[in-house]
């Protein structure tokens, strides 16, 4: 088994899931899904895996107290933590991982702000995945869709490779009518962020396909070697891209896991509604909240009383600062509405 680095991406501002969730406070420092963070859940959950080494995690000035914080809460030295300036999508904080690493390492590039609710099915699915992985192969793991979800992208499934399948295309997030289609198809399987992929490896790709894009990460980071790698105002300079447009769409060695471990990235109130507990009328209800006649709805309370009578299928949530009070199915316009109202 090759020597595993887990890489925790927490850069994210977790604005979809707002007031619950801020830029202040993502939504994987909050706990939205019983008493335990989502950042704490994603490294606990590698607990007994194999190879596993201490983690990197990537993440921005704003929250590096808050990093700090939870991995005291949870007993983990990290290899390191790298800082951002600023946030550049997914493929710059891998590449800095990747620098920080040994080139022998096989990198679990994960969000933090993701929900698995079976880890034995989930490390064991990390163990095929690296080992693909230590032949070159680059791995994503692959979803079967559970309902017509707009927020995600899809996979569409290739030949079979000894456990794993060839990445046939990469889809990004459809419309509605569309998103039916391909939950519908067999062939497609939402794309769920996670890459397992050898440090080297990514590495290679990454100068083959964008070598100004390295060089860049390279300059910023003066010292690699550090537990707390603070990358240089330079970092800020470099065009957002993820992981997905800078190595996956243009290497032949994409490979694609389907994984079945009760996966969600709880990235709106429609996946925070599937994920939590429901009563027999298909509402999750948190606080002091009392519902007449209410089905299919999340209500959550933090201050005060809620009162919900009549209604189906919607969001009501109280903070102190903010009550909000939408339909379940324009659950995606939440962020939108954030920067309207909230933009701090």
């Amino acid at each position: 088994m090759p020597k595993l680095r887990p890489v925790v991406l927490s850069g994210g501002s977790g604005t979809r899931l707002w007031p619950l969730s801020s830029s202040r406070l993502p939504k994987q420092f909050a706990p939205l899904v019983g008493t335990e963070t989502l950042f704490a859940m994603t490294l606990t959950r590698l607990e007994g895996l194999a190879g596993a080494e201490s983690p990197i995690v990537v993440t921005g000035n704003r929250h590096l107290a808050l990093v700090g914080e939870e991995l005291a809460g949870i007993g983990l030295e990290p290899r390191a933590v790298i800082v951002e300036p600023v946030g550049r999508n997914t493929a710059p904080a891998a590449i800095a991982a990747a620098l920080v690493a040994d080139e022998d390492e096989v990198l679990v590039i994960l969000p933090s702000d993701h929900l698995i609710e079976d880890d034995e099915a989930f490390r064991s699915a990390l163990g095929v995945a690296a080992a693909h992985a230590a032949r070159g192969g680059i791995i994503t793991f692959g979803i079967r869709p559970t309902r017509p979800e707009t927020g995600y992208g899809y996979i569409e499934v290739g030949r079979a490779l000894d456990g794993v399948f060839a990445v046939a295309r990469f889809k990004e997030k459809p419309g509605p009518a569309e998103a039916g289609e391909l939950a519908e198809d067999g062939k497609h399987l939402w794309n769920a962020g996670i890459f397992v992929v050898g440090a080297g490896q990514l590495l290679d790709e990454a100068e083959k396909q964008h070598p100004d894009l390295v060089g860049a990460v390279r300059a910023a980071m003066p010292d690699p070697h550090g537990q707390v790698v603070e990358l240089g105002d330079g970092f800020a300079d470099i065009d957002p891209i993820s992981i997905d447009y800078a190595i996956m769409e243009g290497t032949t060695n994409a490979l694609v896991l389907p994984l079945d471990a009760g996966w969600d990235d709880v990235g709106s109130y429609v996946s925070l509604l599937h994920a939590a507990e429901r009563d027999a009328d298909g509402n999750h209800s948190d606080g002091d909240v009392f519902l007449e006649d209410v089905t299919g709805s999340f209500v959550k309370a933090t201050s005060r009383k809620v009162v919900v009578a009549g209604l189906e299928d919607v969001v009501v949530v109280e903070t102190p600062e903010v009550v909000l009070v939408m339909p379940l199915n324009r659950s995606q316009e939440v962020r939108r509405i954030q920067h309207e109202v909230d933009p701090g």
